[in-house]
């Protein structure tokens, strides 16, 4: 089959940025080059783009295509504790974890152009595929699924993270689709899901608020780095967490590959069969912070051994705000100064906030021909209208307004000077 040609907005994005070509069961991969490789998301893409043109042409080439495409990510699909998932496979170019997982955001996506090409043509399978579908949002992170049950409510996981990354714009894309999902297959438990997942993104919408930079923030987490330095020589680590309140306690391990959220720099300590020391009198450590414990502060846990007296400076690279770009800071601040005992030592080091004002990452610009344009705040501020209208919580109106606000600053606002102050418009 001749699939059809996509709609004009649709080939350009896929000409320069997606490379869509479709694969042999029909189903739209992406061209490498050499290699036409599968991308989980893309079914969702083509779906919606065939179904707005056989909706706008009556074309029933259109609604053809769309269940070709449809039909071979179903298939391509795999059974998960009685529901279906799009795996992002470790072994893919998509995947920097080394384990396979599923998004929140492509399996809400999925959930609701099922449904909808289910109103289209009437098929029970896609009405079926589209409840095993959103069945997989349920399933609990600690059970292999994205379902973040955490003490402020329930959360959709967009991809795996260590805290939970809260990030908005997937957050709200998912309680969207869900909605029309609910709305179209007439699923209360559906209806029940999105309500709940709503209530816990508005009770934490002010830790979203970036006044600071007059901004509303990507996700609520963000990675940083940690640096002791002693005066006493070969200090052994022995073990060394992160205290997030209310999202747990997390590891850090010496890693090389750095494929995780926290680990010891294996460049910063030296090895000498099971244990570690530091090196040059100081070692490393990559921690992933979280807004979400606020106005309680993110704490960091060492024990060690040392064979001497002295002191021990414990200091974070502050992280730092551009609107054209996500680059680290650079800079160590001191925290702390704490005395070394012979022996055994355990210290607790708070992370000030008062460090941590770019934690979070306020969104960002994106060079759009020409012209540079915040695209997630506008995404922000239009979901949240899009919930208010239909739940009137003045929670949200609070703060689409406010976001709106901060919009009418950017012209006078130095920090983003030169910068465009309207949505992109294809």
């Amino acid at each position: 089959m001749i699939m059809p040609n996509f709609t004009k907005r649709l080939e350009t994005i896929s000409n320069y940025r997606y490379k869509i070509k479709f694969m042999d069961d029909g189903y739209p991969g992406k061209d490498l080059g050499d290699v036409v490789t599968c991308h989980p998301i893309y079914g969702v893409y083509v779906i919606r783009d065939y179904l707005y043109q056989f909706k706008k042409t009556k074309d029933t080439k259109y609604q053809i295509a769309a269940m070709r495409v449809a039909n071979a990510a179903i298939h391509r699909m795999e059974n998960f504790k009685n529901t279906k998932v799009f795996w992002y496979k470790s072994d893919s170019f998509i995947n920097p974890k080394n384990k396979d997982y599923y998004s929140g955001l492509t399996q809400s996506y999925y959930a609701e152009v099922f449904a909808q090409l289910y109103a289209s043509t009437k098929k029970e399978k896609y009405k079926e595929a589209a409840k095993q579908v959103f069945s997989s949002l349920k399933i609990p992170v600690n059970k292999g699924g994205v379902c973040h049950h955490s003490v402020k409510g329930p959360s959709i996981q967009e991809y795996p993270m260590e805290p939970n990354g809260y990030i908005l714009n997937g957050w709200l894309s998912a309680i969207s689709s869900i909605k029309k999902y609910a709305d179209i297959t007439e699923d209360k438990d559906a209806t029940k899901f999105w309500n709940e997942n709503l209530n816990t993104l508005s009770n934490l919408l002010p830790l979203y608020d970036a006044p600071e930079f007059a901004n509303s923030r990507y996700t609520l987490n963000g990675s940083t780095t940690i640096k002791i330095q002693s005066t006493a020589d070969n200090l052994e680590l022995q073990e060394i967490h992160l205290n997030v309140p209310g999202e747990g306690t997390f590891e850090l391990l010496v890693d090389s590959k750095k494929d995780d959220e926290h680990y010891i720099d294996a460049n910063s300590v030296i090895k000498r069969k099971q244990k570690v020391f530091t090196k040059n009198q100081s070692a490393l450590f990559n921690v992933s912070l979280s807004r979400f414990s606020y106005p309680e502060t993110n704490e960091i846990m060492i024990n060690f051994i040392s064979k001497n007296t002295g002191f021990l400076n414990l200091s974070m690279i502050k992280p730092t705000y551009s609107p054209k770009s996500m680059k680290p800071g650079k800079s160590f601040v001191l925290l702390d100064k704490i005395p070394i005992q012979i022996g055994e030592n355990f210290i607790k080091v708070k992370l000030p906030w008062q460090h941590l004002d770019a934690l979070g990452t306020p969104t960002t610009f994106k060079q759009l021909g020409s012209k540079w344009h915040n695209v997630y705040h506008f995404i922000h501020i239009n979901r949240l209208e899009e919930f208010y209208n239909i739940t009137k919580d003045k929670r949200l109106l609070k703060y689409l307004n406010k976001w709106k606000t901060y919009v009418d600053s950017w012209s006078n606002n130095p920090l983003y000077n030169g910068l465009e102050t309207v949505p992109f418009k294809k």
